[in-house]
């Protein structure tokens, strides 16, 4: 769900949030979060576990894309269908669509109601002006609704302090080019940002045909209307275009945002948003898959203090999602479906020991369908450096327009057809498919040592996955056609594991951050089972040399798997990235050199075994003013 408490927090006051826990109980860089129960909390209250990616990170990764930087989330998959289509998942069921869990930038959704896929390289977003990125790591159904299956995750910009303006400009090997910039000015009342990028490199494999080119622009600017009211208005668009063997493939998004804060007093305040997000994917001629999608949001939500031991977010949303593509769905005409939904969130502090957060949302889907999710947590805190969190989820993933509309046809060759030679593939209108539902039960264990910098956030998880949905295979007694129709698992799904988060600071220069996972699935369906790697691993480390050299370097691990959805088995992999970067001024303006290298023990395979990700450098500067 469009998150508009997330949206006007971070954007308005997240100075605010911060300044009410201690740094000495808490890290300095993240000592609340905002995503969970949207409310802000202490990690050790929280109902969930949390992943906090922040700018440090982010910048030590030395990742250029988006969705690289989940490789960093204990329990996480990434992989590149293709180089222009990233997909991520969380414990398996993954495939070229990462339509189980919610993806939101700054409150509001970016995942495409269509196929549910979220395109991670045709967002307007420069990764200068992310704040940081909250995952958090189980179903979330109470907070954000029916999409918000395996998780969430929520990327907040920058808000007040853009930043100094910049321009940054990279080269390397395998066609990789960048350029990004940013400008920015305002007054006390009125702040404004303005950013823009291109991005090109040659995808894959220099032998495959898949060079990809992004270009988008973002505007953030924020109003303070007076010592009670703030506005924010956001908008940007975005273009990508990759190479194909037989047709190029052309993607845009765009989007508005308008959100409205009143603070009530300093316990409580009133938001209220309304977003507008189109995208459209097109080819040229020969046979249109395209397709466009729009959707129109407007929330309102209230939090605040109930009492000294009770505080609590209350809200609705309403949602119109269209969707227009001759080919998968057999018309011309525009799909239209709207949804409604009420939540309420609640954290009732017991006593100094004992906290319960409590919440649910109950929701209209597009499909027709009433759902109501639930979620209990017992947060026990038997000192000042330790937590226990107890968790039960309930949560329910909607069938995508495509998957309860489809209707398409498709010959191999594209010309007459001739049952002989030829070979069909034919979508069946699904009939009677339910939502997905997943049962979420978790112990939670929280270990801050602020002297010793060092945290530890370990999770023991076991899900239940009911009516989940796949293609089967409806036969047509020719051996040469591929009939499928979307239906609903007869047998329940389980997945079972435990995963950690370890981040120790030994010195103030220096910050390791490990996240292992270790998951099974038990499944009458033997792809589904091996769909989760039993273990990976992520390691960052970043070391401040001095006050000009930085080095940092990332390793990942992920176990063999198999991708669902067109993927095949991959092996086991691992890689490992380094960065090095080097500062200084020139002519009094602030100025960094840096290198970085990825993949640099040689290709890994992703998705499918074909696609090798091959090891590659890029090289930049970047200067502020």
């Amino acid at each position: 769900m469009a998150g508009l408490a997330l949206l006007l927090e971070g954007a308005f006051a997240p100075g605010q949030a911060l300044a009410a826990v201690s740094e000495v109980d808490f890290f300095v860089d993240m000592p609340v979060v905002l995503s969970p129960s949207r409310l802000a909390q202490p990690l050790a209250d929280s109902p969930s576990a949390v992943t906090v990616i922040d700018r440090d990170m982010i910048r030590a990764s030395g990742f250029t894309q988006v969705a690289d930087l989940f490789r960093l989330v204990p329990g996480f998959s990434v992989a590149y269908t293709s180089s222009l289509l990233p997909t991520v998942t969380y414990h398996g069921l993954g495939d070229g669509y990462a339509r189980r869990f919610q993806v939101l930038i700054d409150g509001r959704s970016v995942y495409s109601p269509d196929f549910g896929q979220v395109s991670w390289r045709n967002l307007p977003l420069a990764f200068d002006d992310i704040d940081r990125i909250e995952v958090i790591r189980a179903p979330a159904g109470a907070s954000y609704g029916a999409n918000a299956f395996m998780g969430v995750v929520n990327i907040l910009t920058r808000s007040g302090d853009y930043g100094a303006p910049y321009v940054e400009a990279g080269l390397g090997d395998h066609g990789q080019r960048l350029l990004n910039t940013r400008v920015s000015g305002g007054a006390s009342a009125f702040n404004w940002r303005l950013s823009a990028g291109t991005q090109l490199d040659d995808g894959l494999r220099l032998d495959t045909p898949d060079d990809v080119r992004e270009r988008f622009a973002d505007w953030k600017s924020e109003l303070q209307l007076d010592a009670r009211q703030a506005l924010t208005l956001q908008a940007g668009i975005a273009h990508t275009r990759q190479e194909t063997d037989f047709t190029p493939y052309n993607q845009h998004n765009g989007y508005a945002n308008l959100g409205w804060k009143f603070v009530q007093n300093a316990d409580s305040e009133f938001s209220a948003a309304y977003n507008l997000t189109e995208e459209t994917f097109g080819d040229n001629p020969g046979i249109d898959l395209g397709y466009r999608t729009t959707r129109h949001n407007a929330s309102a939500q209230w939090q605040g203090s109930v009492s000294r031991a009770l505080r609590a977010a209350i809200g609705a949303e309403y949602r119109r999602d269209s969707a227009q593509s001759d080919f998968y769905y057999s018309m011309p005409d525009t799909i239209t479906e709207d949804s409604w939904r009420a939540y309420g969130n609640g954290e009732w502090k017991l006593d100094p020991q004992w906290l319960v957060n409590f919440g649910g949302m109950a929701e209209r889907t597009h499909t027709g369908d009433n759902q109501f999710s639930p979620r209990l947590t017992l947060n026990y805190k038997p000192s000042r450096n330790q937590s226990f969190r107890l968790e039960y989820n309930l949560a329910y993933r909607a069938p995508t327009f495509y998957e309860l509309l489809a209707q398409n046809y498709y010959l191999d060759d594209g010309g007459t057809p001739d049952p002989a030679d030829d070979v069909v593939y034919q979508t069946l209108l699904a009939d009677n498919l339910k939502p997905e539902q997943v049962t979420s039960r978790a112990l939670g264990w929280l270990l801050q040592l602020p002297k010793q910098g060092l945290q530890v956030d370990a999770r023991l998880f076991y899900d239940r996955y009911e009516d989940l949905i796949d293609v089967a295979f409806v036969s047509s007694g020719d051996g040469n056609d591929f009939i499928y129709r979307f239906v609903n698992q007869s047998e329940a799904v389980t997945l079972k594991g435990v995963e950690f988060q370890i981040e120790w600071r030994p010195d103030p220069s220096t910050r390791i951050f490990m996240a292992p996972a270790w998951a099974r699935i038990d499944s009458h369906d033997s792809s589904i089972e091996d769909s989760a790697p039993p273990f990976s691993f992520s390691l960052l480390l970043d070391r401040k040399i001095d006050d000009r050299w930085r080095a940092s370097a990332g390793y990942y691990h992920s176990g063999a798997m198999t991708w669902l959805g067109g993927g095949s088995r991959v092996s086991a992999s691992d890689r490992l990235d380094a960065r090095l970067a080097y500062k200084t001024r020139v002519n009094g303006r602030a100025v960094e050199f840096w290198l970085t290298g990825q993949s640099l023990l040689g290709g890994q395979t992703e998705f499918e075994q074909f696609q090798e990700a091959e090891r590659r450098f890029l090289a930049g500067g970047r200067m502020e003013w």
